[in-house]
């Protein structure tokens, strides 16, 4: 037992792992024997090493080699060894395996390699086997390096075995090099020091030097030659016979993945890859047919899609993807690719989403008939490079709970001229953190232009006022006239809106129509999303016959007798606008009051219901000064008492809105906030 404190480094054992005759140490013994290293380095002069040997059981030690000795070569118990090494005359190492063996057939093995006088690189494992795919944490390995030279990684040479044909070749090019990664997942690793330091002379060192790698999706074999290089290169090295040779090569082989071919069985192995690698808690089962796993709908014969294109009968239609983890750095599966015919796509709650940067990847790009994409609670930081390309077809973009900094990095690539179809955008929540509510005690934007909390960056902050960047970025949105839901809650924009004189000079820059008129209406219900259907909206029509007052609800006037013509049309086809729980501040303008939608909005809660308690950049409290959630009553809107069919009464701009509001009753404020909170209450 005098041997307790010196047998206990490097070997991870409970406290009191040798109390006499104790029946634990099975136990507490990994299989009853171990060894506090596994690989030893000597100089050529030789030279005597310490092992701690960890025992519960009788154990012997083996050795072929008349240049290596242990004492003690056998033992009872845990005891503590000295192993001594000859020196050698020779130029190159010498490599061996101390074999120990325990009673109980239990095994453990030493290296132990001996370098010559010349310099050498010594790999233990030379060649490299892992796997496709596998979690994040998984995706690494340690190679272990001996030298008697200070040296680096030169060049990575990539390439692919199998039966690729020159055009599969040429189409997975990209995925051929650039799959091995340093500590940070970047494709750095050229030129890369290995940390091999000589503090000892030309005495060898032993480095476990971390690769990581990213996921095969080629059905090939992925080859890495990693070429290792002395750092100075007047430094010679020799190989095992001592004569002078080039680099060292560690060869990494990647297993090919499965092959997808384009029909419905590729679809069904894709979505399972994809569900897989986003490590989801939630699984397929592949013995079920797959029109029965949950969050999957397939495309049937009677759809008029498949009409068009009968290649799309069973394919994956949509699909749902939630509770998952992707690190930050990694990408979506690239699976995803080859979903060709998706409509609808949804991946949603990735955890620790807020601290995380993950990335969309491109491949998602290609999905040409894609009208619906969620990325919820995601990670996600900036949009693919390629994004524009799903503009031909996206109906709805929900961004909802993400990590990006500015608008303007949405609104420079989403907008009316890149994606024509758009009619929902939904970007509430981007927000990194939900405790700062005084946004004038963050300090000074970082050297990025962005405000920084608990070394995380806020999320999406813009300042509206007129004349800056973010202002032009709002005004983006507000100009996209064929937009049915626009979405900005709970962000961090401050500022004041757009008045009505700014507005009406946008529309007209926009080359749009500053008012509305008879062209915005139908009575073809079918027109609903395009049109102002039936009489409901009239009033926007009677010119300058019937101005409406818009009061408080304690009777003070905010704006004093308004014609249709006054209100600039924006956003006319918006059933549902959200800008609560924001920082703005200055006054409520005409264009959202008057606008024909406003009781659609629910605008007490999602409009005028700024940050409670929230400060401005200015350390101002934040809140519109014409108008609160409290002040506000729809009485200028749609009057007091029920109009009949009558759509025109003075004073009132919409009467025909009051049976169908007014008759609904209460709206149950609980439950329209409760989508905003990033985090549910438990």
């Amino acid at each position: 037992m005098k041997y307790m404190n010196k047998l206990t480094l490097g070997i991870v054992l409970a406290a009191g792992l040798f109390t006499a005759c104790s029946d634990k140490d099975d136990v507490d013994i990994p299989g009853g024997l171990a060894l506090d290293k596994e690989e030893i380095a000597v100089g050529p002069e030789g030279g005597t090493e310490q092992i701690a040997i960890a025992a519960s059981q009788d154990w012997v030690a083996n050795t072929s080699e008349p240049w290596l000795m242990l004492s003690p070569a056998n033992g009872v118990g845990s005891v503590e060894g000295t192993i001594k090494v000859d020196s050698t005359l020779s130029n190159t190492l010498r490599s061996t395996e101390l074999s120990f063996q325990g009673a109980n057939g239990q095994s453990r093995k030493l290296t132990i390699t001996q370098f010559g006088y010349g310099k050498q690189i010594f790999l233990k494992d030379p060649v490299v086997e892992i796997e496709n795919s596998d979690s994040y944490d998984k995706r690494a390995f340690e190679s272990l390096i001996s030298a008697n030279v200070e040296c680096k990684i030169g060049k990575i040479e990539y390439s692919f075995e199998g039966d690729l044909t020159d055009a599969e070749k040429a189409e997975n090019e990209s995925e051929r090099k650039g799959w091995l990664l340093n500590s940070k997942d970047e494709d750095k690793l050229t030129g890369t020091n290995l940390g091999i330091v000589l503090d000892r002379k030309y005495r060898p060192r032993t480095v476990n030097f971390k690769f990581r790698w990213a996921m095969n999706v080629v059905p090939a074999v992925r080859v890495a030659k990693v070429h290792l290089v002395p750092v100075k290169a007047e430094d010679q090295l020799v190989d095992a016979d001592g004569k002078p040779t080039d680099d060292v090569i560690l060869t990494v082989r990647q297993k090919a993945a499965p092959k997808i071919e384009d029909n419905r069985a590729g679809d069904s192995l894709s979505v399972i890859m994809i569900n897989q690698k986003l490590g989801s808690i939630a699984t397929f089962d592949s013995s079920d047919n797959m029109r029965n796993w949950s969050g999957v709908t397939l495309w049937e014969a009677t759809d008029a899609f498949v009409k068009e294109h009968p290649e799309a009968l069973g394919r994956v239609r949509s699909v749902k993807f939630s509770m998952f983890n992707l690190k930050s750095g990694e990408t979506l599966p690239k699976e995803v690719g080859n979903l060709k015919f998706l409509e609808s796509f949804s991946v949603a709650a990735n955890e620790n989403n807020q601290i995380r940067e993950v990335k969309l990847g491109e491949e998602i790009c290609s999905l040409k008939y894609l009208k619906n994409l969620t990325v919820q609670a995601y990670g996600l930081t900036q949009l693919p490079t390629n994004f524009t390309k799903l503009g031909s077809s996206l109906e709805t973009l929900n961004l909802v709970s993400n990590n990006f900094n500015k608008l303007s990095d949405i609104t420079n690539i989403v907008n009316e001229k890149n994606f024509p179809k758009l009619r929902n955008l939904i970007l509430y929540a981007q927000r990194r953190t939900d405790v700062v509510t005084n946004i004038a005690s963050l300090g000074e934007m970082n050297a990025s232009g962005v405000y920084v909390y608990n070394n995380y960056p806020i999320g999406l902050y813009g300042k509206v006022n007129a004349g800056t960047a973010d202002r032009q970025a709002l005004l983006k949105l507000l100009t996209w006239d064929k937009l049915n839901t626009l979405e900005l809650s709970y962000c961090f924009l401050e500022g004041e809106l757009p008045t009505d004189e700014e507005m009406t000079e946008a529309l007209e820059a926009a080359g749009k129509a500053t008012r509305y008129s008879r062209a915005d209406f139908s009575t073809n219900k079918a027109d609903y999303l395009d049109k102002l259907v039936g009489d409901t909206c009239k009033w926007l029509l009677s010119g300058w016959d019937n101005p409406v007052t818009c009061k408080h609800k304690d009777g003070s006037v905010v704006y004093e007798d308004v014609y249709p013509l006054q209100v600039p049309r924006v956003l006319p086809n918006c059933r549902q606008l959200s800008l609560n729980l924001n920082f703005l501040t200055g006054a409520v303008p005409k264009w959202i009051l008057y606008h024909p939608h406003l009781v659609e909005w629910t605008p007490s809660i999602m409009i005028f219901n700024q940050q409670p308690k929230g400060k401005n950049s200015d350390g101002a409290a934040v809140g519109f000064s014409n108008m609160t959630e409290d002040s506000f009553s729809f009485d200028y809107f749609y009057g007091t008492s029920d109009p009949g069919n009558k759509w025109e009464l003075p004073g009132v701009a919409y009467p025909l809105y009051y049976r169908k509001y007014v008759a609904a009753g209460d709206i149950n404020e609980a439950a329209l906030m409760a989508k905003y909170r990033r985090t549910k209450k438990k």
